[in-house]
């Protein structure tokens, strides 16, 4: 199907969401502690504050979790563990340490978003759209729990859902730029490339912007055949042999007879734009 090439090319570009269930990254057995971490509670909780401000997040990880080793019931430790380790793609210790939290705090809508976080960054959309729900009736100003919920109605195929999520986080925090790559990734999965382009161009524009934005633009405009505007974003943040290969895979996938005609099928099953 389009959607599972264009989802693989967009990942292979960088997921601006917790990542790709299954993708390689550092696991948790491998977050090492900085040397000499404070011995103080309260010293490590001030060093594992500044790592996350300064996102730092191997060195976070290992402060966080050195607090919540010592105090499993520590909630700001759990969540800001769990983050870490999300950032980091350690994905099944964070899923780990957000089930302990909420069965603990069942009703705390940090701990009930993280953990639904947690459940849809490591491929579990059913059970986190129904927790980011529940999230969000408790605390519905926090515009990180409806682009979760986005995430998770993504992973279901459910991409109307999805973007209207999305868009409802917007009205929240406008011109958002992790909102609007993951409206972007959105639209591009559901074979919506004009619109993917036009949104993510929005999220690059921004200064906060990071390399995901700017990756899954260069992918989105690869798979229109714009390669040279593709290669230059690319090579923006990559080494220019790793970005060369992500935009020859591109060229590859679109030399496919089986991909072009998904393609022609999408435009005719597609209304009437005005």
């Amino acid at each position: 199907m389009l959607a599972t090439a264009l989802s693989s090319a967009l990942i292979l570009a960088g997921c601006a969401t917790a990542g790709a269930p299954g993708s390689q990254a550092t696991t948790a057995s491998h977050v090492t502690s900085p040397s000499n971490p404070p011995s103080d509670s309260n010293a490590l909780r001030e060093a594992a504050i500044s790592s996350s401000k300064t996102q730092d997040y191997v060195a976070a990880a290992a402060y966080w979790g050195n607090l919540y080793d010592r105090d499993g019931n520590d909630i700001e430790a759990a969540l800001n563990y769990s983050k870490s380790l999300r950032q980091i793609g350690s994905i099944a210790q964070s899923l780990s340490v957000m089930k302990r939290a909420q069965q603990a705090k069942p009703n705390d809508a940090e701990v009930l978003a993280e953990y639904g976080k947690a459940l849809a960054a490591s491929g579990h959309p059913d059970q986190a759209a129904g927790v980011l729900a529940q999230a969000n009736q408790l605390n519905p100003g926090d515009w990180t729990v409806l682009s979760a919920q986005g995430v998770a109605f993504d992973q279901m195929g459910r991409y109307a859902d999805a973007q209207s999520k999305y868009n409802e986080a917007l009205l929240i925090d406008p011109n958002n730029p992790s909102v609007l790559t993951n409206l972007g990734l959105s639209l591009a999965i559901e074979g919506k490339l004009d619109e993917a382009e036009q949104t993510l161009r929005k999220a690059v524009a921004n200064p906060s912007a990071n390399a995901s934005a700017r990756q899954n633009l260069s992918v989105v405009l690869g798979l229109q055949g714009k390669f040279d505007e593709a290669t230059r974003l690319a090579r923006a943040d990559l080494p220019n042999n790793i970005a060369d290969n992500n935009i020859a895979y591109l060229r590859d996938m679109l030399t496919q007879p089986a991909l072009w005609k998904q393609m022609e099928n999408l435009d005719k099953s597609a209304p009437p734009t005005h």
